[in-house]
């Protein structure tokens, strides 16, 4: 069966442009897992880190990704400076997707479901990494979407039709974007299985 066009899974960090699509409300790039940011992820759990939140201008050539905030761990530096490359690998990358002037960055620690009810955010789009742990999970039968009121219960038991795996590239387009004030991917978090999640978010920021 030919997938939905409110989803698209991509190949290539080049077809991540396929999110601009009218239709299109999930853009999906898998990618690998990194075993040394996996092993530097689980040292952080003995300090039970909480991550962080800034603000930060887009990275670019001229201008670098910030310094992240990431715990130093004593045995695991390769690991801390693969994920550090990677926070600014993705900001750079969405920077250059969606021309904005700067970004917010949350990287979170989660030991249960932030979001768990199905839901559509009011953002334009918003680019989500799982580092470990469940990644978000989507509905994307068209025909389903047009009928569901999320206020009712009987929506929220809905099954999940798509899910991001660990270091999964999603980008989630919201109903503010231009156009698409009727739509948005639906969305929620799923909570961990087995010890602490670890998921980061980057919005794009203008100037009023």
């Amino acid at each position: 069966m030919a997938e939905p066009q409110h989803t698209r899974s991509v190949a290539a960090l080049a077809d991540l442009v396929d999110v601009f699509a009218e239709a299109t409300q999930v853009c999906l790039l898998p990618r690998p897992p990194a075993p040394e940011i996996e092993r530097y992820l689980a040292s952080l759990d003995e300090r039970a880190w909480r991550g962080f939140r800034l603000v930060t201008s887009a990275p670019s050539a001229q201008t670098p990704a910030p310094t992240w905030p990431l715990p130093n761990r004593p045995g695991f530096d390769d690991g801390r400076t693969a994920l550090a490359d990677d926070l600014a690998f993705l900001a750079e990358l969405y920077a250059d997707l969606m021309g904005c002037p700067a970004l917010g960055v949350r990287m979170e620690r989660l030991e249960q479901a932030m979001c768990p009810r199905w839901h559509r955010d009011q953002t334009g789009i918003r680019l989500l990494c799982t580092y470990r742990g469940p990644g978000t999970q989507w509905l994307d039968d068209q025909g389903r979407l047009s009928r569901l009121d999320l206020r009712e219960e009987a929506a929220q038991s809905c099954a999940a039709s798509g899910r991001a795996q660990a270091f999964d590239i999603v980008l989630l387009k919201g109903s503010a974007w231009p156009d698409n004030g009727e739509r948005g991917a639906i969305h929620r978090s799923p909570a961990p299985d087995n010890g602490a999640r670890y998921l980061l978010a980057i919005d794009a920021l203008w100037e009023d």
